[in-house]
């Protein structure tokens, strides 16, 4: 009886025990609503689904992922973001994770520490069982030997990317090319990148530009591209990129093309393919989405905004969303909570893209946490994406010092997610590890999964292909070329036969007749190279340079211009009288007739069909080249053919200022002639017959210039040959174009005229006071930059700023302090005189004297006037303005602080892409400007009144990067504190 109480109460308490821990069982999981309500936020495109695989503590701050052959998925953390504004250490929280999904239900659920002790890793690649990681200034290659999931092997395969810049604008990306090799972005940055492995090799110095490395031998190289956080190949092997502002960029041009000419002045790769800017337009549904919304008094409007931090688009050829998805490229916009979606469409050699509908993104989320960086092809054909989940993405860097102590730069370092986005019918496939692609995979087996219509088993067998170089795949690889139903394998397979060295004449003919133009693209280029085994490919790339679709006819271009041959040179006329007004085109022939010029003007000038444009562009182009490289002879030569023709004026005015442009750079060989340049070119021993049939062209083009019925084009190209004629002759005629009535582009080609007229009564024409006054801010940069390019002019700027006819702080600090620094010490002191307060005191001082203007209460719409007065010429807002510096439009969101910071500071911050660089040249001119592109032949500069000037280096004299901003200081002095406030207001919140 004693027993029965305690024994009742025992098992009650063990009830009781049981049932409270089932209750604590069954509570929610606080981190579990937590994602829900993530999820719940999501607002995806009709008729898809997003799936959460991944999520913390399994996962941490991911930047990119990747999937090898058994499905595992690699992540890269950087877990130490932000790095550094100023000083301080370098983080070693930056890691590569290593997931597994143990049940095969999607979910990844196990996590094994890969890597350790990185410092800011963001991108990574599968290979030969490891992975490479990109980690400036290093590629790492990381591999676990022993099967315990951590890496036991790190070794530094390629070093020498520079890390001196923001995490943000570092080399990333790691991309495998169905030619076999790895691309990478540059970032926006540069390099000097040698192999620890090969010591002996040279360093392979670049700028702003991406590159390619060979997985094998480390072999690294410089490619076309632009790219800084994003890079992706479309199914047949077109390679795309992208910046913060710009969302889909293509890269059309390898710069070993260009390079074949050294007289070649084009030096392009990258044409955006979506809108740019201003009108990259997105359709954010949170409520904030930038550093402006955790400082309460600089809160801006909500807005439907514009990209401004675009990054890790990807070209989607997956199974998990819809036929219709295959192909566009989306987009991640991690500033604003969203992904877009981008139709591609052809566009000439190139493509455009545009989104399917307005309103409203792919995947856009309410969450102001969600931050998509990157995206990846998966297994089962899903879109997956990396989310860096952050309450603040934005670096410190670009945040006014003092506003910094008040954003959380720390919540979220603990946080990161992977999701999936499929079709909502979707449902996973059970994988069955005995026929499923893998490691273990015999190679018959690879070869099955090339011929896959899902992506990325495509892209895997591919690679562990390339990886295996079992030669046994051949047969079967041939077969795909020959028999495939996808193209997209046809196109892997005559690439992986070149690989292998096992691509013979009979398969290469398959694909040189493929019905798909995609295939006959790569197989073009892969003649190319084989041209020399098999003679006979020669004619089947000539018959390639006719094909119906234009990027089989471009790519044919490129490569007979390495092939010799008069049927070759033919050939290229032909294609260049087709479709030489497309400038890709004309690059893509001109750079392959360096030695052969005088054989292609005379196969050129014989194409009686030649589309107009298309003739006067090339003539005009293929004159520059004459100009820069052939003989004195041949280019007087040409002058006089040209002279006693009879036909339409446009293609002779075109030849002979494309002949004059490169003739300026050998003064020292043509002499000088009183009349001018053109009478330099024609020589001292011409006719008289031969003078007097110059002096009646120029009368010509004196008459087209003037006269406002003929067309704005061969106007044009008439004020600028009157650059290379007699000042007494032409001064005139220019003068008429300073007026307010004229076009822009006319007046800015008359500018760019009487600088070259090398005549100090230019400069003091285009610095009157009354013309100056009567300048829209565009020319008034113009002229501003005309006269600081020649020495015979500053004395005439002097005196204007003397005179209080043109302000000194209209001049750029890089101009100011170029003058202020200038060899001849008259000008510098004269300049030290004139500039002494804009250059002497602290800015920071004028900003803090400025801040109190902020909370001034002002109408945004009265701000407009103070922008095109004071802005409108160099920047862009709300489609106005100039192309020389970034567009304002999306700075809208920034905070208030920060705008008055860089408007009053402009050198506090500037990044490497807007650093202005001065050249001076060997015919005497100057200029300033930023770069846009370069290659080993030449670089090209965009000025600060917003033209562009391509420079052949050996007719660079000095080169100078300031590190400064294009941007003047001293704008106050124009700018008064309301005007500012206005200003900000209007930046802000105007529309």
């Amino acid at each position: 009886m004693d027993k029965f109480p305690f024994r009742r109460y025992w098992i009650f308490g063990l009830l009781l025990i049981v049932l409270t821990s089932s209750i604590a069982a069954l509570q929610p999981d606080p981190r579990s609503v937590r994602l829900k309500k993530a999820l719940d936020s999501f607002q995806v495109e009709p008729g898809m689904r997003i799936d959460l695989i991944a999520a913390e503590p399994l996962v941490v701050d991911p930047v990119a992922l990747a999937f090898d052959e058994n499905r595992q998925m690699y992540v890269v953390e950087d877990r130490g973001y932000p790095d550094p504004v100023e000083g301080g250490s370098t983080t070693t929280l930056g890691r590569v994770a290593l997931l597994n999904d143990t049940n095969g239900d999607g979910i990844y659920d196990k996590r094994t520490e890969f890597a350790t002790g990185l410092t800011y890793p963001n991108g990574l690649m599968p290979w030969k069982g490891g992975v490479f990681v990109t980690c400036s200034p290093d590629i790492y290659y990381l591999k676990d030997t022993d099967n315990d999931g951590i890496a036991d092997i790190k070794k530094v395969v390629l070093t020498g990317f520079f890390a001196t810049q923001t995490a943000q604008i570092r080399m990333s990306h790691p991309t495998m090319g169905l030619d076999g090799w790895v691309y990478v972005t540059a970032g926006l940055n540069g390099g000097n990148v040698t192999s620890p492995d090969h010591p002996n090799r040279p360093a392979v110095a670049f700028k702003q530009t991406d590159g390619r490395f060979n997985p094998e031998t480390f072999e690294f190289q410089v490619t076309g591209g632009k790219s800084q956080f994003g890079l992706t190949f479309d199914a047949y092997g077109r390679r795309f990129g992208c910046s913060n502002r710009h969302p889909v960029m293509h890269s059309v041009m390898e710069p070993w093309f260009l390079n074949r000419n050294s007289n070649l002045i084009f030096n392009e790769t990258v044409q955006n393919v979506s809108k740019v800017e201003a009108e990259a337009t997105v359709y954010p549904v949170s409520k904030s989405v930038t550093t402006a919304d955790f400082i309460p008094k600089l809160i801006g409007r909500s807005h439907a905004g514009t990209f401004t931090a675009a990054s890790g688009l990807m070209v989607f050829n997956g199974t998990g969303l819809t036929p219709a998805h295959q192909g566009n490229i989306f987009i991640c916009e991690s500033a604003q909570n969203l992904i877009q979606r981008q139709v591609v469409y052809s566009d000439g050699v190139s493509f455009k893209s545009k989104a399917p509908y307005e309103g409203r993104e792919f995947l856009s989320s309410t969450d102001e946490w969600f931050r998509p960086v990157s995206l990846q092809h998966g297994p089962e054909g899903a879109l997956y994406l990396a989310d860096m989940h952050r309450k603040v993405i934005d670096h410190p860097t670009y945040v006014p010092e003092e506003a910094r102590p008040g954003l959380d730069w720390e919540s979220g370092k603990t946080d990161g997610r992977i999701y999936r986005v499929v079709r909502k019918d979707f449902i996973q496939k059970k994988y069955d590890a005995s026929t499923g692609l893998s490691s273990s995979s015999k190679t018959t087996d690879l070869t099955r999964f090339l011929a896959s219509g899902e992506e990325w088993e495509r892209n895997t067998a591919h690679r562990l292909l390339l990886e295996r170089k079992d030669k046994s795949s051949v047969p079967a690889l041939k077969k795909i070329v020959f028999e495939s139903d996808f193209p997209e394998s046809r196109a892997r397979a005559v690439w992986l036969l070149n690989s292998l060295g096992s691509l013979d004449v009979i398969t290469l003919k398959k694909a040189l007749a493929d019905k798909v133009s995609g295939v006959r693209e790569q197989a073009v280029l892969l003649a190319g190279v084989y041209s020399g085994k098999y003679p006979e490919l020669i004619a089947a790339i000539i018959s390639a340079s006719g094909d119906e679709a234009i990027r089989v006819r471009y790519n044919s271009a490129l490569v007979l211009g390495s092939i010799e041959g008069q049927q070759v040179v033919g050939a290229l006329a032909k294609v260049a009288a087709r479709d030489g007004a497309d400038k890709w085109f004309r690059a893509a022939v001109l750079s392959g007739i360096g030695n052969r010029m005088p054989e292609f003007l005379s196969a050129f000038r014989a194409q009686q069909q030649a589309e107009p444009i298309a003739f006067a562009s090339v003539m005009k182009d293929l004159g520059r080249l004459f100009g820069s490289g052939a003989s004195t002879e041949a280019c007087r030569l040409l002058l006089k053919e040209v002279l006693a023709s009879n036909a339409d004026p446009d293609w002779r005015i075109s030849t002979i200022l494309g002949l004059a442009e490169g003739v300026s750079g050998r003064l020292k060989e043509f002499g000088i002639a009183p009349k001018g340049l053109l009478y330099a070119i024609q020589g001292n021993s011409s006719q008289a017959s031969e003078t007097k049939a110059l002096d009646n062209f120029v009368g010509r083009v004196l008459e087209i210039a003037a006269n406002p019925a003929e067309k704005t084009r061969q106007r044009i190209s008439a004020i600028a040959l009157l650059a290379y004629t007699d000042f007494e002759k032409s001064h005139a005629v220019l003068q008429k174009f300073m007026i307010p009535n004229t076009a822009p582009e006319l007046s800015l080609e008359a500018v760019t005229a009487f600088a070259r007229l090398d005549n100090p009564r230019g400069a003091a024409i285009l610095l009157e006071k009354s013309a100056w006054s009567a300048y829209t801010p565009r020319i008034k940069s113009a002229v501003v930059a005309a006269v600081v390019s020649k020495p015979l002019f500053i004395n005439e700027l002097f005196l204007a700023i003397e005179r209080g006819s043109i302000g000194g702080a209209e001049l750029s600090s890089a101009d100011r302090m170029r003058l202020i620094s200038d060899k001849n010490t008259q000008i510098s002191d004269r300049a030290k005189i004139l500039f002494k307060e804009l250059e002497g005191g602290n800015r920071m001082n004028v900003y803090q004297d400025y801040r109190n203007a902020l909370t001034a209460k002002v109408d945004h719409n009265l701000g407009k006037a103070v922008f095109q007065k004071a802005c409108s010429a160099c920047h862009t807002y709300q489609n106005i303005g100039g192309k020389v510096g970034p567009d304002l439009t999306g700075v809208k969101n920034q905070p208030a602080d920060a705008l008055l910071l860089h408007i009053l500071v402009p050198n506090y911050e500037v990044l490497p892409a807007y650093q202005s660089i001065s050249i001076s040249t060997n015919d005497g001119r100057s200029f300033s400007g930023w770069l846009v592109s370069e290659n080993e032949n030449s670089l090209t500069l965009r000025t600060t009144f917003g033209t562009d000037e391509s420079i052949l280096r050996r007719n660079i004299s000095s080169l100078n990067n300031s590190g400064l901003s294009l941007m003047p200081d001293g704008l106050e002095q124009g700018i008064n504190k309301d005007e500012m406030a206005k200003l900000i207001a209007y930046l802000k919140g105007g529309v």
